[in-house]
């Protein structure tokens, strides 16, 4: 191995891990912005009579 080949692998080297570093920020880039899209929406307004749970289950924990 000549010292041109010596350096050429490790600027392969180093290329693949800023593109590594890139997909690793690309996803934290889009995680933030999701985040920012769902807190510059409004909180939906509350409506009691959208129940999550089945009849069963609101009765049984209204006894309790």
């Amino acid at each position: 191995m000549t010292n041109s080949d010596s350096g050429r692998d490790k600027i392969v080297e180093r290329l693949k891990a800023a593109m590594e570093q890139l997909r690793l920020d690309m996803t934290r880039v889009e995680m933030w912005a999701m985040a920012l899209e769902g807190f510059s929406n409004p909180v939906p307004d509350y409506r009691p009579d959208h129940h999550l749970l089945p009849q069963k289950s609101r009765d049984r924990a209204e006894r309790r």
